[in-house]
């Protein structure tokens, strides 16, 4: 039956309404059988669950979803989700927008000209996120209790947010909001700069004593929320540290790449170049991609480095340059021999 109160409410912010799975099943043009099965959190079909190790050596669960769930999960996420405001202090998995700078390179700009910066990273982010809080999420929208039930069975399994699952992460920022509110209402008083990029929390400013002294009240409020800080990871950075935050170097006010890894990709670049061996050429492009949106001037360095193999390579060689360019706007390089 169709609530006209909560339509209306649903209407006034974009997002669409239903009230039932035959409704639900007309929105995403899936069949009722199918919808059924893919809100039925018993569904061991629903995800194929792997895991991948850590830097640490430890173990991380990804749940990745059936490509229907997917789907389903994909148009939540655009119709719903992204209709709903997260806090100004969560970074990160938001519509994209090739105009905008990388998230990553907002974070680190947020505190690269503090002296003192604190790391903080939450345990478990994403199983913490119960079905629970996902389910009254929906239902404080204006959805009924059916389609709430739906709604959070697609989007959790086994009681807890899967990482893997389109809708996760913005589920998770949503949910955060007050979490965001009360850690940032405590740092602003103390002239504190707040971040958060999923589990990574920053924190920076000019005084060290303010900066240790808040560590308490954020694992006061980071448990009241139902997190818990990951201590292994907690960090305390000074003037005297290499800083780096969420990968981005930002020492002397300036975000950089990490070098380390810069170096790693000219030695790639190289080795595809002289051997004509281009089956890292995505990898490569990805990192080129990665580090241009931290330093704007990146591309054409690389474009300087590759110029120096140009008139040097012999006929080969310069061929299969020419049909897997790092970057296409490059001219080819002479093919005489």
């Amino acid at each position: 039956m169709i609530d006209k109160t909560n339509k209306l409410i649903l209407d006034s912010i974009g997002i669409p309404y239903f009230w039932d799975i035959n409704s639900f099943a007309q929105k995403v043009r899936y069949t009722n059988k199918l919808l059924f099965f893919l809100s039925n959190y018993k569904a061991v079909e629903r995800y194929n669950i792997f895991y991948l190790t850590k830097k640490n050596g430890k173990m991380r669960k990804i749940m990745a979803p059936s490509f229907s769930l997917l789907m389903l999960q994909r148009w939540i996420l655009h119709n719903t989700l992204y209709k709903i405001r997260v806090s100004e202090y969560s970074y990160g998995f938001v519509k994209s927008n090739s105009d905008s700078e990388s998230p990553l390179v907002e974070v680190a700009g947020a505190h690269k000209n503090h002296k003192y910066i604190l790391k903080i990273d939450i345990k478990d982010f994403y199983p913490s996120i119960s079905r629970a809080r996902v389910f009254f999420l929906f239902k404080n929208l204006g959805y009924n209790f059916c389609c709430a039930n739906m709604l959070a069975n697609i989007c959790t399994n086994n009681n807890e947010l899967p990482q893997g699952a389109a809708t996760s992460a913005r589920l998770a920022n949503i949910l955060c909001t007050r979490l965001d509110a009360r850690i940032s209402g405590y740092c602003n008083k103390r002239d504190i700069t707040y971040t958060r990029y999923a589990d990574d929390l920053i924190f920076s400013c000019d005084n060290r004593n303010v900066l240790h002294h808040i560590y308490k009240m954020i694992n006061t409020i980071i448990q009241d929320e139902g997190f818990e800080i990951n201590q292994s990871k907690t960090r305390f950075l000074s003037p005297k540290n290499h800083k780096v935050v969420l990968g981005v170097t930002i020492n002397d006010g300036y975000c950089k790449a990490d070098r380390k890894l810069k170096r790693k990709v000219r030695a790639m670049i190289h080795s595809s170049i002289v051997n004509g061996n281009y089956s890292e050429r995505a990898i490569i492009q990805g990192y080129i991609a990665y580090f241009s949106s931290i330093e704007k001037d990146y591309t054409e360095k690389i474009k300087r480095y590759i110029n120096k193999f140009y008139g040097t390579l012999p006929k080969d060689k310069a061929i299969a340059y020419n049909n897997n360019k790092f970057l296409n706007k490059m001219p080819d390089m002479s093919t005489q021999s």
